[in-house]
């Protein structure tokens, strides 16, 4: 597949293509790759945040066992956990 793609940064293509040379494969091979690892990076970014979340579900079940009746607001700790993640 050919593609064109425009407003590559200069110095970030003179690396990809010095390090493919290093390599010995091709430009467009090395693109690729780094086209899958960044899709990959994402996805498991992705995963991160998930985990985090379920961690979160049980931190706030356990409060509610632990607290009973007394008020509580899972509203608020959903509030922390978001401003930590920052």
């Amino acid at each position: 597949m050919s593609v064109s793609i425009k407003d590559i940064d200069e110095s970030a293509f003179r690396n990809l293509k010095a390090e493919a040379v290093r390599e010995g494969i091709r430009v467009g091979d090395a693109a690729s790759e780094a086209f899958r690892m960044w899709v990959a990076s994402k996805r498991q970014s992705r995963l991160l945040d998930k985990e985090k979340m379920v961690d979160a579900a049980r931190d706030m079940d356990k409060l509610r066992v632990q607290f009973g009746t007394m008020k509580w607001s899972g509203v608020d700790e959903i509030r922390k956990w978001r401003e930590s993640r920052k």
